[in-house]
């Protein structure tokens, strides 16, 4: 019985114990920091930066010379060898045994021209171009996370606002209820304030559902997952701007993240079209090489043949020549009678031939090393170099295009934050003093209608007002944060 009451009980879901936990807290400060770490869209972005890098160090080692080193080990099996279209037999060669290869080679290399020393200029400016754009990324991202954590700030406020909307339904409900039950008002009174109340209801759900979206849209912004819900602590607070326009378009037009990339890429152009140039010059290569050979025949009685071959043609050699020598009238000059005896093949021999043929794989035969250089100078490829001279020279106007571009694009995004802030503080003064005269309107027909002196219609005519001008004072507000995010965004500096 015990085993089956366990297992009837009920199992908490995810979101139900995501809702036990207490909720995580989170700033502004927190929500930047962990975004740079962690937003996938920045770090595809931030990865192009180790690449630049090492497309500097490649550049320089242009300057280093290529080391290659080769080895090779082969087999060939037993038989006659062929030369071209004639047989062994054809030429009298004897079948050949089995024979093992091996050889190694190192090669030394190093190329220059123009080229070389203008790629160092133009890789270090597509490096910093490269570093520019990742600032340009990362201060983008630093705007949308801010601009989201302002969204899901006043997500949250409307939800206060919904639930004090609220509060005063129940409040004029249970005003109506009393006057009902005196006998001093109609039914219809009480059924009109249980619609305001249910309306009210349901605008408190919505707007925990949208602030519930909100954050976590901010948490896809930032890039991480939490079980558990999220509280944003950081507040903001609505004061004068004391910002001087001529002050934050020369911060813009000088330092602003995208600017710079624009500046980056306009010098990265010039490199290119710099070193599309260089094509015209003369290069020059050097290079050198080692490299040893080895051979081994696998039939150790062959081997001893050749060498008894060898040593009987050294012999039948040394008879002749002695032979020749006895039948001239006079002796070769400076020739005297060998000793044919010491060519005679021996086992000394035989032993020294198969040591010999033991080189396979390591005991290599040098060859003579080899170097070289040589001067080339282009003439003519068929217009290819001036094309892409032309081609990179339109790269080059096109990024200062580009650039004057974003330049005008700052200055008219700066001057229209600012005046859009200047807006937004004005309208926070204004909104604010229609809430209060709202909030005001509504105590008062509050008061008529307990005292019996005012109608249900008036009560929720004065609510309905209220909540308006709470709603634009809110509205106000949060549109002042946003053109401060805005203008932050424009001028590419923090201003809070």
């Amino acid at each position: 019985m015990l085993l089956l009451a366990t297992s009837i009980l009920p199992i908490p879901s995810p979101a139900a114990l995501a809702a036990q936990q207490p909720p995580a807290t989170l700033t502004l400060r927190e929500a930047l920091s962990l975004a740079r770490r962690h937003n996938p869209a920045y770090r595809v972005v931030a990865n192009d930066e180790g690449v630049a890098e090492w497309a500097v160090a490649e550049a320089y080692s242009s300057f280093l010379p290529s080391v290659s080193v080769s080895s090779d080990l082969s087999y060939q099996l037993a038989g006659t060898p062929r030369i071209g279209g004639l047989s062994g037999e054809d030429l009298g060669l004897a079948r050949t045994p089995a024979q093992y290869f091996s050889s190694y080679g190192i090669n030394v290399g190093l190329t220059l021209s123009g080229a070389t020393f203008f790629e160092v200029a133009r890789a270090r400016a597509r490096e910093q171009a490269a570093s520019a754009q990742v600032d340009a990324a990362g201060f983008t991202l630093d705007a949308a996370v801010t601009r989201q954590y302002v969204s899901a700030l006043r997500a949250r406020d409307v939800v206060v606002l919904r639930r004090q909307e609220l509060a005063a339904a129940e409040e004029g409900y249970r005003l109506a209820d009393a006057r009902v039950t005196a006998g001093s008002a109609p039914r219809l009174d009480v059924t009109q304030a249980e619609v305001a109340r249910g309306r009210a209801e349901v605008a408190v759900l919505q707007a925990e559902n949208a602030a519930r979206a909100e954050r976590l849209a901010l948490l896809q912004q930032v890039g991480v997952e939490l079980d558990r819900e999220v509280e944003l602590t950081t507040e903001l607070v609505v004061s004068e701007p004391v910002l001087e326009l001529p002050r934050l378009l020369e911060w813009a037009l000088a330092a602003h993240p995208a600017t710079v990339a624009a500046r980056a890429e306009e010098s990265a152009g010039r490199a290119v079209a710099r070193a599309a140039r260089t094509q015209y010059l003369p290069r020059l290569q050097i290079g050198g090489g080692w490299s040893g050979f080895t051979r081994r025949l696998g039939d150790e009685n062959y081997v001893v043949e050749q060498a008894e071959n060898r040593a009987a043609s050294r012999v039948a050699s040394c008879e002749f020549d002695n032979a020749l020598n006895a039948r001239l009238t006079s002796p070769m000059p400076g020739y005297s009678v060998q000793d044919c005896s010491r060519f005679v093949f021996n086992d000394a021999m035989a032993q020294e031939a198969l040591s010999a043929n033991d080189a396979f794989p390591f005991r290599f035969s040098e060859q003579p090393p080899s170097f070289g250089v040589s001067v080339s100078l282009p003439l003519f490829d068929g217009l290819t170099r001036e094309r892409q001279l032309q081609e990179a020279r339109a790269q080059a106007a096109d990024a200062t295009h580009l650039r004057r571009e974003e330049e005008l694009n700052r200055r008219a995004l700066v001057i229209n934050s600012y005046h859009d802030l200047l807006t937004a503080y004005r309208s926070v003064g204004l909104e604010e003093r229609n809430a209060a005269a709202g909030a005001e309107q509504l105590r008062l027909a509050t008061e008529r209608y307990r005292l019996n002196a005012g109608s249900i219609l008036e009560l929720q005519q004065a609510q309905s007002v209220r909540a308006q001008a709470e709603q634009a004072r809110l509205a106000a507000v949060y549109a002042f944060h946003e053109s401060l995010a805005g203008l932050e965004a424009a001028v590419g500096r923090p201003l809070r």
